[in-house]
């Protein structure tokens, strides 16, 4: 934020109208008098009257915009408060206080504060709030800048917040800490005619050292879970495993299939792969060495088929080598 908006943020209230008009409007017809009296002129005379006039009648009127409230204090006392529009003052003797009532964002930070358990901790936050509409009077009179007043307030709220809590509280608990700092410094800015809308936390910055012995202890911990997981899920399979078991000591039957199942999925996995079956399974099943003999057999016709077809391919061979020559 550049001085130039600083300042203008810290101007809390602006005067409006000014008695400086109606001093003028009576000069330039005291003027105007002169000239025509002195030139003889009545043309000056009636075009200075009519800016003196105008400008006298300038004097008694100022302008409120939409978001904008005024206190019209008479000889220093409160006389009425008003709205936006066009409004009337009595030059010199009434003065216009004029306030923002629109929402406003303030920042404030509390720097280097130790935890309840002695952490360091810097907390970066902000601060909404605007002015009552119908109260824009105790804004004006019972304080003399709320902007910076509730600044303060909310600086000494956030310390004394971090002094009685913990780090750990402070990042896992941070809503109920924008709730309970929103509640006290609302109870301080009820007599200013302010109304707090919200109090956030932005950020919490700790030293690297403390960070880095933070980002270990996370590491470790998710290992811890990540072995505990593991270890879990061992126990569940070990307990499938000896209900698998039961069932099969129960029937050897399915144990066979259970174990063809398995060689299947090899093989589909290694394609062309020749795998020696014990005969025990196929007795468990019920085929016996009948099976171990009609797998010979089918084996036996396949190679027989590929030794008649590579013959085949060598003659073709032979005889187109000897045509082209």
């Amino acid at each position: 934020m550049t001085i130039q908006e600083s300042l203008s943020f810290d101007r809390v209230v602006d005067h409006r109208g000014s008695g400086g008009l109606l001093a003028l409007g009576i000069t330039v017809i005291l003027f105007g008098i002169f000239i025509g009296f002195t030139f003889h002129s009545l043309e000056a005379t009636i075009i200075t009257t009519v800016l003196g006039i105008i400008s006298i009648i300038a004097s008694f009127l100022f302008i409120i915009k939409q978001f904008e409230r005024s206190v019209i204090l008479r000889l220093g006392k409160f006389n009425r408060q008003v709205g936006p529009g066009m409004r009337t003052r009595i030059p010199f003797i009434e003065n216009a206080l004029v306030v923002d009532i629109r929402e406003k964002v303030r920042e404030f930070t509390a720097e280097r504060m130790l935890t309840k358990d002695n952490v360091p901790v810097t907390i970066d936050a902000i601060l909404r709030y605007k002015i009552v509409e119908d109260r824009a009077r105790d804004a004006i009179l019972n304080v003399e800048n709320f902007n910076e007043m509730i600044k303060q307030v909310s600086q000494t709220t956030l310390r004394n917040n971090i002094g009685s809590s913990l780090f750990q509280d402070i990042l896992s608990k941070r809503e109920e800490i924008n709730l309970h700092i929103k509640s006290i410094i609302s109870q301080e800015a009820v007599d200013w005619g302010i109304q707090v809308t919200g109090v956030e936390v932005r950020q919490v910055i700790i030293p690297h050292e403390l960070e880095a012995a933070m980002s270990m202890q996370a590491q470790a911990e998710r290992e811890k879970r990540a072995r505990v997981t593991y270890g879990e899920s061992e126990v569940l399979v070990a307990k499938k495993f000896e209900e698998a078991s039961t069932v099969y000591s129960d029937n050897p039957v399915a144990y066979a299939l259970r174990q063809s199942n398995m060689l299947y999925e090899s093989i589909k996995i290694q394609g062309n792969t020749i795998v020696m079956i014990p005969s025990e399974s196929l007795n468990s099943m019920g085929f016996g060495n009948l099976a171990m003999t009609v797998a010979y057999l089918e084996n036996t016709k396949k190679a027989a088929k590929r030794k008649q077809i590579r013959p085949d391919k060598t003659t073709e061979a032979e005889s187109n080598e000897s045509s082209s020559s």
